[in-house]
């Protein structure tokens, strides 16, 4: 039976982990006498307020985390679990790979902790992109760490990958944002018209622009329901962007439509947003498939029957195919199934997640009846975050038309949802029944 006992600090009362304190915090509760961030105590990290004395703790406490954190079904570890990983310690004498127990749980508390930075660092860059004291800190630990005598190749390896993770200025991403393509895109002399541009051109800079808003909305914006709450374009300003862009396509699109008073034309403009569509689909924007199905069912359009009647029957049945594929029914059954099976890069219907999310907060509890921390709610809700951040950390390779793209976002032509209306009566003016 291994003995774990904590180590305390004599006079101050803090034990071994306390240098989590605030540095002033520390050196108030000790005296004033400075001492580093982390210590090395037998060429293992160890945050401690100080040397343990006379080496009354049987473990270091990187040892008490490794236990403290290893899985819950494993049980206390076993003699022979001991020997297997010692031996697989390769690169060290042998009294050590076959005995040493407390060097077996420091490589597993080093892994523990390594794995943890890891996946913080990767899953959640924008924690130390915004924050250059915790960014700092943390390369200056795992300096610390690469220090350390016993250190394995794979895990110095992984400490510097990290630190190269860290300190790199992010070439996977080199797209422009959304403010510089708009700012392009306006540049531009004149707003060409929409028969000017092809199906396959409106529907990649339509998914290229919907994913630069969609990629750079803070997980942060995802707690709290702030998007429902009064001041929303302060507690989530990127959400309602997005909302706000959606619907200037979708009122750019009902424009287009509306534009022509010639029916002929009218049926041409949908049935080449149609393809727009199913483009779309085909390069899993399915925002923007979602974007113009709602924009060919608003009254406005809709209503237009004598135009309807003559739409094909073909493009009548990818308009189907396309409405059940991001129907609301069954809570987005058929757009979940699609996210599912595919690959990014992708620009899934943030209302979707949105819906899940403020059901998760409404329906479940922050705590149980025992007034612990509901888990299984936190774990719920960072499952929705991380689907959505595996959709924003991929990018489109797609080539900037600032022709195209002016076109998309060019407002000057672009009709409120009251002069829509009125538009349409005018172009297929009510019949008395």
């Amino acid at each position: 039976m291994l003995e774990v006992r904590v180590s305390w600090c004599d006079k101050t009362q803090r034990c071994a982990c306390s240098s989590i304190l605030p540095p002033v915090e520390r050196r108030k509760a000790e005296g004033g006498r400075k001492f580093s961030l982390f210590s090395f105590n037998n060429g293992i990290v160890v945050s401690s307020c100080r040397e343990l004395e006379n080496n009354r703790s049987a473990l270091s406490a990187a040892s008490a985390f490794a236990i403290a954190t290893a899985g819950a079904n494993e049980g206390t570890p076993t003699k022979e679990k001991y020997r297997r990983m010692s031996l697989a310690s390769t690169g060290f004498p042998t009294d050590q790979r076959n005995g040493d127990k407390e060097f077996v749980i420091r490589r597993a508390a080093t892994n523990r902790v390594l794995n943890v930075l890891r996946h913080w660092v990767s899953k959640h860059s924008q924690d130390f992109e915004l924050n250059t004291e915790l960014k700092m800190r943390v390369i200056g630990f795992l300096e610390e760490v690469m220090h350390d005598p016993e250190l394995l190749t794979q895990e110095r390896k992984a400490a510097a990958n990290i630190i190269r993770t860290l300190t790199q200025e992010d070439p996977g991403d080199s797209q422009a944002s959304i403010e510089e393509i708009t700012q392009m895109a306006m540049e531009e002399s004149k707003t060409e018209p929409f028969e000017n541009h092809s199906a396959l051109e409106i529907a990649e800079q339509l998914t290229m622009l919907d994913h630069l808003v969609f990629k750079v909305i803070p997980y942060e914006e995802f707690f709290g329901q702030g998007w429902m709450k009064n001041d929303k374009n302060e507690r989530t300003p990127y959400i309602m962007k997005t909302t706000k862009h959606f619907n200037n396509i979708s009122n750019r699109i009902a424009s287009e439509i509306l534009h022509w008073d010639d029916v002929n034309m009218r049926v041409a403009v949908i049935e080449k947003w149609v393809a727009v569509a199913d483009i779309c689909r085909c390069l899993h924007n399915y925002n923007a498939v979602l974007k113009i199905t709602s924009s060919l069912n608003r009254s406005s359009v809709f209503r237009l029957k004598r135009t309807w009647l003559k739409v094909s029957k073909q493009t009548k049945t990818v308009i189907d195919k396309l409405q059940k594929l991001v129907s609301s029914e069954g809570r987005f059954k058929n757009l979940r199934e699609a996210l599912k099976n595919c690959d990014p890069p992708c620009v899934p219907y943030l209302g979707m997640y949105l819906t899940d999310l403020a059901f998760i907060e409404e329906g479940t509890p922050n705590y149980t009846e025992d007034n612990l921390v509901n888990f299984s709610k936190m774990r719920m809700i960072s499952h929705i975050i991380r689907e959505i951040r595996q959709f924003q950390q991929t990018a489109y390779k797609i080539d900037f038309q600032p022709k195209v793209a002016k076109y998309l976002l060019d407002s000057s032509t672009v009709m409120d949802e009251e002069s829509l209306y009125e538009a349409s009566l005018r172009i297929e003016p009510k019949t008395s029944s």
